[in-house]
Protein backbone atom coordinates (compact mmCIF):
# COMPACT_ATOMS: atom_id res chain seq x y z
CA UNK A 1 0.00 0.00 0.00
CA UNK A 2 1.82 3.10 -0.99
CA UNK A 3 1.80 5.45 1.79
CA UNK A 4 -0.22 9.14 1.77
CA UNK A 5 0.98 11.86 0.04
CA UNK A 6 0.87 14.09 2.77
CA UNK A 7 4.31 11.73 3.88
CA UNK A 8 5.87 12.73 0.97
CA UNK A 9 5.00 16.21 1.20
CA UNK A 10 6.47 16.48 4.84
CA UNK A 11 9.51 14.65 2.92
CA UNK A 12 9.92 16.92 0.58
CA UNK A 13 9.87 19.97 3.39
CA UNK A 14 12.58 17.95 5.49
CA UNK A 15 10.18 17.09 7.95
CA UNK A 16 10.39 13.46 7.62
CA UNK A 17 12.70 11.73 5.94
CA UNK A 18 12.20 8.34 3.54
CA UNK A 19 13.83 5.03 5.23
CA UNK A 20 13.98 1.38 4.70
CA UNK A 21 11.65 -0.50 7.01
CA UNK A 22 13.39 -2.35 9.84
CA UNK A 23 11.85 -5.72 9.94
CA UNK A 24 9.90 -6.10 12.97
CA UNK A 25 9.63 -2.86 13.88
CA UNK A 26 6.09 -2.05 13.75
CA UNK A 27 5.21 -4.90 16.01
CA UNK A 28 7.59 -4.20 18.41
CA UNK A 29 6.15 -0.38 18.42
CA UNK A 30 2.96 -1.74 19.40
CA UNK A 31 3.90 -4.48 21.53
CA UNK A 32 5.75 -1.29 23.91
CA UNK A 33 2.91 0.63 23.47
CA UNK A 34 0.74 -1.98 25.25
CA UNK A 35 3.51 -2.43 27.73
CA UNK A 36 3.17 1.28 28.42
CA UNK A 37 -0.39 1.32 28.79
CA UNK A 38 -0.57 -1.60 30.57
CA UNK A 39 1.44 0.49 33.42
CA UNK A 40 -0.63 3.56 32.92
CA UNK A 41 -3.77 1.66 33.70
CA UNK A 42 -2.30 0.07 36.60
CA UNK A 43 -1.08 3.00 38.16
CA UNK A 44 -4.40 4.86 37.37
CA UNK A 45 -6.45 2.08 38.82
CA UNK A 46 -4.14 2.62 42.47
CA UNK A 47 -1.37 0.59 42.22
CA UNK A 48 0.02 -0.06 45.46
CA UNK A 49 2.61 2.62 45.13
CA UNK A 50 2.15 6.16 45.47
CA UNK A 51 1.85 7.54 41.81
CA UNK A 52 1.36 11.21 40.29
CA UNK A 53 -0.63 12.29 38.18
CA UNK A 54 3.06 12.59 35.31
CA UNK A 55 3.99 9.17 36.17
CA UNK A 56 0.25 7.84 34.73
CA UNK A 57 0.54 10.59 31.80
CA UNK A 58 4.05 10.20 30.70
CA UNK A 59 3.51 6.48 30.54
CA UNK A 60 0.21 7.05 28.35
CA UNK A 61 2.18 9.53 26.59
CA UNK A 62 5.24 7.08 25.31
CA UNK A 63 2.82 4.72 24.79
CA UNK A 64 0.97 6.75 22.55
CA UNK A 65 4.03 7.90 21.10
CA UNK A 66 5.14 4.58 20.21
CA UNK A 67 1.97 4.42 17.87
CA UNK A 68 2.90 7.06 16.37
CA UNK A 69 6.64 5.53 15.63
CA UNK A 70 4.60 2.43 14.19
CA UNK A 71 2.48 4.18 12.24
CA UNK A 72 5.58 6.17 10.86
CA UNK A 73 7.42 2.97 10.01
CA UNK A 74 4.43 1.32 8.28
CA UNK A 75 4.67 4.11 5.96
CA UNK A 76 8.87 3.91 6.08
CA UNK A 77 9.40 7.17 7.30
CA UNK A 78 10.86 8.48 10.52
CA UNK A 79 11.00 12.26 11.83
CA UNK A 80 13.90 14.70 11.88
CA UNK A 81 14.58 16.61 14.88
CA UNK A 82 12.25 19.21 14.18
CA UNK A 83 9.28 17.23 12.84
CA UNK A 84 8.04 15.38 15.63
CA UNK A 85 5.02 17.29 16.43
CA UNK A 86 3.92 17.70 13.08
CA UNK A 87 4.38 13.39 12.83
CA UNK A 88 1.68 13.23 16.00
CA UNK A 89 -0.55 15.26 13.86
CA UNK A 90 -0.08 13.44 10.86
CA UNK A 91 -0.37 10.15 12.40
CA UNK A 92 -3.43 11.20 14.39
CA UNK A 93 -5.32 12.52 10.70
CA UNK A 94 -4.38 8.60 9.71
CA UNK A 95 -5.54 7.32 12.94
CA UNK A 96 -8.85 9.60 12.44
CA UNK A 97 -8.36 11.10 15.81
CA UNK A 98 -11.88 13.57 16.81
CA UNK A 99 -10.82 17.22 17.10
CA UNK A 100 -10.93 17.67 20.80
CA UNK A 101 -8.71 14.31 20.63
CA UNK A 102 -6.36 15.57 18.74
CA UNK A 103 -6.11 18.86 20.66
CA UNK A 104 -5.31 16.96 23.59
CA UNK A 105 -2.31 14.92 22.19
CA UNK A 106 -1.10 17.89 20.64
CA UNK A 107 -1.34 19.84 24.35
CA UNK A 108 -0.15 16.78 25.43
CA UNK A 109 3.05 16.46 23.22
CA UNK A 110 3.62 20.32 24.39
CA UNK A 111 3.03 19.03 28.09
CA UNK A 112 5.33 16.32 27.86
CA UNK A 113 8.04 18.36 26.73
CA UNK A 114 7.49 21.43 29.27
CA UNK A 115 7.30 19.32 32.38
CA UNK A 116 10.18 16.74 31.34
CA UNK A 117 13.06 19.67 29.97
CA UNK A 118 11.61 23.04 30.99
CA UNK A 119 9.10 23.22 34.49
CA UNK A 120 7.43 20.90 36.27
CA UNK A 121 4.68 23.08 36.74
CA UNK A 122 1.79 24.17 36.76
CA UNK A 123 1.62 20.11 37.34
CA UNK A 124 -0.39 17.63 35.45
CA UNK A 125 -3.80 16.88 36.48
CA UNK A 126 -5.38 13.48 36.95
CA UNK A 127 -7.70 14.53 34.12
CA UNK A 128 -4.94 15.05 31.88
CA UNK A 129 -3.46 11.13 32.42
CA UNK A 130 -6.99 9.81 32.04
CA UNK A 131 -7.29 11.48 28.80
CA UNK A 132 -3.83 10.36 27.54
CA UNK A 133 -4.93 6.65 28.66
CA UNK A 134 -8.11 6.72 27.47
CA UNK A 135 -6.82 8.09 23.67
CA UNK A 136 -4.33 5.18 23.96
CA UNK A 137 -6.43 2.73 24.98
CA UNK A 138 -8.67 3.78 21.69
CA UNK A 139 -6.29 4.28 19.16
CA UNK A 140 -3.82 1.22 19.93
CA UNK A 141 -6.04 -0.81 18.01
CA UNK A 142 -6.76 1.30 15.19
CA UNK A 143 -2.88 1.70 14.83
CA UNK A 144 -3.05 -2.35 14.33
CA UNK A 145 -5.57 -2.70 12.17
CA UNK A 146 -4.01 0.07 9.98
CA UNK A 147 -0.89 -1.49 9.69
CA UNK A 148 -1.93 -5.06 9.83
CA UNK A 149 -0.47 -6.29 12.82
CA UNK A 150 -2.15 -8.44 15.30
CA UNK A 151 -1.65 -8.59 18.97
Amino acid sequence: MPRPTEYDNLIKTRALEAVQPTPGAVAGFLKNAEGFLALAKTLLAGAPVVTEPMQIFTNAYEGYHQVVQAVLEFHEVRTKEAGRALAIQRVGADLKLSAPEMAAVIRAHERRNDTSYRSPFPPLSKADATTMVAILEKYLPVARTLTGTLA
